[in-house]
């Protein structure tokens, strides 16, 4: 085995979980990040492709591939990196603790000796049928997480096992969570005993308590107290998705907005109405977004406001919007 010299942008933390995932080490948090650079090698030389293949992100798998087919002819990795061709090379930095190196502090990339050969068993046909399946579970669970913010964990298990049409077991759907080196930065367990009854139920959000304006608790709360039934999305909803639900009624208050207001613009915008989506009431600070000249203005800006509010969805109320949440449980 060749020993490690270069120097890799990934954070130590990451690298001992890498290193203990694939060896199965108890390596000591107190590891000098030199030691744990030394046994780099060994992880492409010897650790199973399957494990690679469900520890890296689909997109890291994927600009992996592409990384791998280019350097067979040129050894400009710092090119590829910074090519607008290549569309996900942001996640090559986790890549990188399986098979590059940067040199000085200028990222000078190179790979390691042997890793094209060692790493062809990881692109066969077999293997990218996998690495597909773990990417699509991935990408569903981002999905669902930021449709529900707060989900009760059997239940997007249970959505999970429908849109793969097999069944996800609560195993696998951690293992895949927790492992995986970019889900783990955004999905938390969520862990609530409820006092009349004693019983445990786990939720799972992206959202951050740290950050989050609102309680996270609160949420999980709310729809408990409402008997919650999630309201259902096909899988094509789910995996459109994002984050920010800017939908044509919130384009519209936008322009509205923007007409009256050259200097608002739609990122800041963005964030704001997100914070309906946690429960919280923004009335007052969109209006300050700008003046009305007059009452009709004024009304205007009320309709659309209200158009957009009644039919945008909540977290606390299970993703449903206002008014469907008012039709379903009346």
């Amino acid at each position: 085995m060749g020993e490690y010299n270069g120097k890799i942008n990934v954070p130590k933390d990451t690298m001992l979980f890498v290193v203990n995932d694939i060896f199965d080490n108890e390596i000591k948090e107190s590891t000098t990040k030199e030691n744990i650079l030394k046994m780099i090698p060994k992880i492409y030389e010897e650790a199973d492709e399957k494990k690679i293949i469900k520890m890296l992100p689909y997109g890291t798998y994927k600009a992996l591939e592409g990384l791998i087919e280019y350097v067979k002819t040129s050894d400009d990795i710092k090119s590829f990196i910074y090519n607008d061709k290549h569309q996900d090379t942001r996640y090559l930095e986790e890549a990188m603790i399986v098979i590059m190196r940067a040199k000085y502090n200028d990222y000078n990339y190179s790979l390691n000796p042997g890793v094209i050969e060692n790493l062809n068993g990881l692109f066969s046909k077999e293997n990218k049928e996998v690495a597909k399946r773990y990417g699509e579970i991935e990408k569903l669970t981002i999905g669902m997480l930021y449709t529900y913010g707060v989900v009760d964990f059997e239940f997007l298990r249970k959505q999970l096992s429908k849109y793969m049409n097999e069944i996800i077991t609560e195993d696998e759907l951690r293992d895949l969570f927790f492992t995986r080196l970019n889900l783990n930065t955004f999905v938390n367990d969520y862990i609530i005993k409820w006092t009349n009854t004693n019983e445990v139920q786990v939720f799972l959000t992206y959202l951050d308590e740290e950050y989050c304006p609102i309680d996270i608790g609160e949420i999980a709360e709310e729809q408990k107290a409402r008997n919650m039934r999630y309201k259902q999305f096909s899988k094509q909803e789910i995996l459109k998705r994002e984050e920010d639900f800017y939908d044509e009624r919130a384009q519209k208050l936008y322009k509205f907005l923007k007409a009256k207001n050259p200097n608002l613009y739609e990122w800041p915008f963005k964030s704001l109405i997100k914070r309906s989506e946690l429960g919280l009431n923004i009335l007052g600070e969109i209006s300050d977004m700008c003046r009305f000249d007059n009452e009709e203005e004024l009304k205007k800006f009320m309709e659309l406001y209200t158009d957009w509010y009644n039919n945008s969805p909540q977290y606390m109320l299970g993703g449903y919007s206002p008014i469907e949440f008012r039709k379903s449980y009346k």
